[in-house]
């Protein structure tokens, strides 16, 4: 994802893991120090605060705050990441972040207008996300067919990912009271610290009920854990997909967990789920970003009906 991108620039400007660090961060003006705290205190994701620290604290190296930017100014620093290299999606994150901000300090009484509220977002380019193929999930299974314990967790991990379409940070996050084998649910922790339900099937139900037979008792709640018995981290899931997606040789679809999603989606839809109850199931607060998973259904669709349906080739048969 575009925010993992952004996180990752971690290595030429190593940040601290931890908020409270970057909270004390002496060189930040009082006005961003102010408005990451007063994120940390609405409740925002640990990876939110930091995307936000990293947005501000460059906007920081160029503007001191003691004069607030203008319109004009935004526009050319916004020009700046553009040609800086970075992607189309990272720049409207920092676009996005900017807006948020600059909302908060005229909210809190220390702006009078926001500079931004004239200020069009970047376009993004409509980019058609390939799912992973019948073939691919077919070859990452296969990886992990054994029957080891690192064999029926990573199966497990899978179908999970592929059953329900939760994020990486969701999957990472399942506790052992978050699951009801009984009523077929698992309780979702998502963005925003918003919750809902998501079910999983009969086969995911019976790779995650192996997986938590062969899982110790231990005094952890994270429900999977590492070939060493310890929680399996957020990182270990990415790695994870990662490895084994280059293990099983997929290549029209990108190795990350996120494209687990978009398979999700698109086969709900093509076995009947509306695009409403899909909506419900990944979490999202809008259509607008369901909308891109019937998209992309609509694309694959209609190249496997124009194999039927070529003009040309039904003419010259």
């Amino acid at each position: 994802m575009v925010l993992d991108h952004l996180l990752n620039a971690r290595s030429h400007a190593r940040l601290a893991t931890s908020v409270d660090s970057l909270l004390s961060d002496k060189s930040l003006p009082k006005p961003v120090r102010n408005y990451l705290i007063s994120c940390k205190v609405e409740g925002k994701s640990p990876r939110t605060v930091e995307v936000y620290y990293m947005v501000l604290s460059r906007l920081s190296k160029i503007f001191s705050f003691s004069v607030s930017p203008t319109a004009q100014d935004i526009r050319l620093f916004i020009l700046s990441l553009q040609n800086s290299n970075l992607k189309p999606a990272t720049v409207h994150i920092y676009y996005r972040s900017l807006k948020t901000f600059f909302n908060w300090l005229v909210n809190e009484g220390l702006l009078d207008k926001n500079p931004m509220a004239n200020i069009r977002p970047p376009k993004l380019p409509r980019l058609v996300i390939m799912p992973y193929t019948v073939q691919d999930i077919a070859n990452l299974l296969k990886l992990c067919s054994g029957h080891s314990f690192m064999d029926i967790r990573n199966r497990a991990i899978f179908l999970m990912f592929l059953d329900t379409g939760v994020r990486l940070e969701e999957m990472s996050g399942v506790a052992m009271d978050d699951i009801d084998f009984d009523a077929e649910t698992i309780r979702i922790m998502g963005k925003g610290r918003k919750g809902r339900m998501v079910r999983i099937g009969i086969e995911t139900q019976k790779a995650m009920l192996k997986y938590a037979i062969l899982r110790r008792d231990d005094d952890f709640k994270a429900f999977w854990l590492t070939e060493e018995h310890r929680p399996l981290s957020r990182e270990g899931v990415k790695v994870l997909v990662r490895r084994y997606c280059h293990a099983a040789v997929v290549s029209g679809a990108r190795a990350s967990a996120h494209t687990f999603r978009h398979t999700c989606a698109i086969n709900c839809l093509r076995n009947g789920m509306s695009v409403f109850e899909l909506q419900i199931m990944l979490g999202h607060s809008s259509l607008e970003m369901t909308r891109r998973y019937v998209s992309t259904l609509g694309a694959e669709d209609m190249l496997k009906a124009h194999r039927k349906a070529s003009p040309v080739d039904n003419f010259l048969k």
